[in-house]
Order: C-alpha cells, then sequence, then structure tokens
C-alpha cells in the first residue's frame, strides 16, 4: 500500500489565548490500497472537475466539506478501502522553552543509548554510532521549533497507525501489508536549496522515535488467523507469532526499562528501519495525486476541529467513515498530542468536535475487544514502567 502524509496548520507557540479555539494543527496519513490507486486518482479527477479545475493543476480553494461534490469524493475513498490516521495539537500548548529542552533530552536520550549499547558492538561500529550521533545532535539544533514539533507529531502518528494498519488490512486485504511505501509531502525545492533540515533530521529521528513509541506499550492487535502472514514474512520475526525471545525481552528491559515478559506470548517484533525507511521519501504534491488527496482530507479534518464549517455533525460523519475506532476505550480516533506531558486535555478548549469525530469512526476492534485491551494497557501502565526516550 501507499501512505500518504501531510499536515495542517502551524506548529509553533501560539500565545493569544482569546483564538485558540482556530489554533489547531493536525497530521494525517491516508493509506491507499495498491490496487486502488486508480480508484483514487480517478475520483482526486471528478472532483477536480467539478470544481473546474483541470486534472494537471492542484486545488488550491479547497472545498467545503459540506459540499455535495466533496461529500462524493470522500465516499468514493471509502469505497476503495482507504483508511485514514490524524494526530492534533493546540498551539497554544506549544512552549519553545520546552521545546528547546525537549530537544537536548532527545540528544542526551541518544548519548545514553550509546553507552548502554557500546560494549555489544565493535569498536569501528561505536565510532559509527557515535559520527551519526554527532550528526543527529546538529540537525536537532539546527532545525526551527515548527520543524521540530511537527517531527515529533509526525513520528507519533506513524506509532499510533501502526498496529491499527496492520489489523485493518490484516482483515480486508492481507496482500496489501507485504509493502509500505511512506510519500511525504515536500515543502521546499529541492532542485534549488538541496535536501532541507527537516527532511535529512526526519529520516534520522522518525524510525528509532517510533520504535520506541511503540513497544513503551502493548499494542492492540486482534487474532484473525492468517491475515498477518504477508506482514510478518517481510518485517517480522521468521517464527510467525512465537512470542518474544528470553533475549528480547531481557533487551527491551535493558535499553528502555520496560519488562514485557507478562504478555510476551501475544508479540512479535518486527524491522523498524526496513518498515519505516527502505521504501520512503519526500515527494512534490503538485506531481503527486495521493499528497493531494491527503491534503484535502487532513485540512478538512483540521477545518473541523477549528470550526470553520456550518454543521459540524455532518461534517465529521463524512471525515469519521474514513477513520477506525481505538483499540482503547480511552484513546480517540484523533487524539491531541501535547508531547511535552502525553495526551493531556485542557478545560480551555473544546473537544466536542474531536468527540464527533470520534463517535463517528467506523468499528474495526469490537467492545468487547476494546475493554479487555484496555484493561491489559491499565495494568501495564500502572507499573508505572517508564521506557527512556530515543
Amino acid at each position: 500500500m501507499n501512505i500518504y502524509i501531510d499536515e495542517s496548520g502551524w506548529f509553533s507557540t501560539h500565545s493569544d489565548f482569546a483564538s485558540i479555539d482556530k489554533a489547531w494543527c493536525t497530521v494525517g496519513a491516508v493509506a491507499v490500497p495498491h490496487q486502488s490507486e486508480k480508484k483514487v486518482k480517478s475520483a482526486l479527477i471528478d472532483l477536480k472537475k467539478s470544481l473546474n479545475i483541470k486534472p494537471d493543476e492542484e486545488i488550491e480553494r479547497r472545498p467545503d466539506p459540506e459540499s455535495a461534490c466533496f461529500v462524493e469524493f470522500i465516499d468514493k475513498l471509502k469505497g476503495a478501502n482507504c483508511i485514514v490516521h490524524a494526530m492534533t495539537t493546540n498551539r497554544s500548548v506549544l512552549n519553545d522553552d520546552k521545546t528547546r529542552q525537549h530537544k537536548r533530552d532527545q540528544i542526551e536520550a541518544r548519548e545514553r543509548y550509546v553507552a548502554l549499547t557500546g560494549d555489544t558492538f565493535s569498536s569501528e561500529d561505536v565510532l559509527l554510532m557515535r559520527k551519526e550521533l554527532e550528526e543527529i545532535a546538529s540537525l536537532i539544533e539546527q532545525s526551527s521549533a515548527q520543524e521540530y514539533n511537527q517531527i515529533i507529531l509526525q513520528s507519533a502518528l506513524i506509532s499510533f497507525m501502526l498496529d491499527k494498519t496492520i489489523a485493518h488490512y490484516g482483515r480486508t486485504d492481507p496482500r496489501e501489508l507485504s509493502r509500505f511505501t511512506w510519500i511525504y509531502d515536500r515543502k521546499t525545492d529541492k532542485k534549488k536549496k538541496g535536501i532541507a533540515t527537516f527532511e535529512s533530521l526526519f529520516f534520522k529521528m522518525m524510525p528509532p522515535s517510533v520504535q520506541v513509541n511503540f513497544i513503551s506499550e502493548p499494542r492492540g492487535l486482534p487474532d484473525i488467523g492468517n491475515g498477518y502472514d504477508y506482514f510478518f514474512k517481510n518485517y517480522g520475526s521468521k517464527s510467525k507469532f512465537s512470542g518474544m525471545s528470553s533475549e528480547e525481552l531481557s533487551e527491551r528491559k535493558r535499553l528502555y526499562g520496560a519488562d514485557y515478559a507478562a504478555i510476551s506470548n501475544s508479540m512479535v517484533p518486527f524491522d523498524f528501519q526496513k518498515l519505516l525507511n527502505n521504501n520512503s521519501g519526500f515527494y512534490d504534491s503538485d506531481k503527486t495525486p495521493g499528497l493531494q488527496v491527503a491534503d484535502l482530507v487532513v485540512s478538512s479534518i483540521n477545518r473541523l476541529l477549528r470550526g470553520n464549517v456550518d454543521n459540524n455533525a455532518k461534517v465529521a460523519e463524512t471525515l469519521g467513515g474514513l477513520l477506525i475506532n481505538s483499540p482503547r476505550l480511552d484513546l480517540p480516533s484523533v487524539p491531541q498530542l501535547n508531547f511535552y506531558e502525553s495526551t493531556v486535555t485542557k478545560p480551555e478548549f473544546s473537544y466536542e468536535n474531536l468527540e464527533l469525530l470520534n463517535n463517528s469512526a467506523k468499528e474495526l476492534y469490537t467492545s468487547n475487544f476494546r475493554r479487555g485491551f484496555t484493561k491489559t494497557f491499565n495494568d501495564f501502565v500502572t507499573k508505572k514502567i517508564k521506557p527512556q526516550e530515543l
């Protein structure tokens, strides 16, 4: 499958508390099955025709999410078995001082990781690791708060969506799990400016961040028989659902401080670097229809959160059909992330539209599964295990 990732809004500090209801920024991903690419491109062309836009031109002025042509466009995405994942934050919770501290913490965490793992590698490998660490530290320091915050949010999104994507296509179209291609929207002209700091830092920082986020808590993969075979054949361990080995459990506890022994039989490690880096890149949206689709969907979600629609419930129902519910009862389909203080809620914000989206998401996980998984998750978290950040 192809996964198109885009964002809407700015990821910098917003200090005007009189307008915090307009300060939402959102990252999102549209998963398009390989066999549905032509259908999705055709749906985009049909939408452009309705808006009197040429097929090879981008939609500069996005359509009203309540308009008949946009609703029809979204219905065609649903019919093509596309799904959408999103994560949002309100810019008023961002803080430049905390972002700078977060940058320092990330560098220090990587230094600790090299120190912890150094004795398991050759001296040449350790030198390479230290050189890589210096490059990442330099890129982190060069990045703006806007760029850095966006990378953190996109990394959290990818971690959040992995198990839901695997479970959805494992049930509906397992062959799509044999290859993941990640396509990100390029914000700079590569020919004129070279590879941007954002892109360089993203590919160095995102995979380990996703890995730590993903393994720091139990994940919701229901048993669906052979539905995951294609995924684990390419990205997983050689033995299907063999559980985690004692060596893997010991290594995770040593590096991340998390003891997974109680749930190891239902966990299967896989290759994050291969999954996230082998087929991925930044592309120009004007030449990539899938990115144009992602822009339309993610900007519409953010528009709803900002309250810039007439009928919130109608738009939430339209967009919610592309979202899938969370395996946990206490986690919405579109979480609000405050990466300084985890996913906390604030009384200053209205979460009504987020709740509308959550209530409109289609069911992947049954009520029984969600209750059982939530209990498992809470039991794990109450042990107060805090894995190290990477």
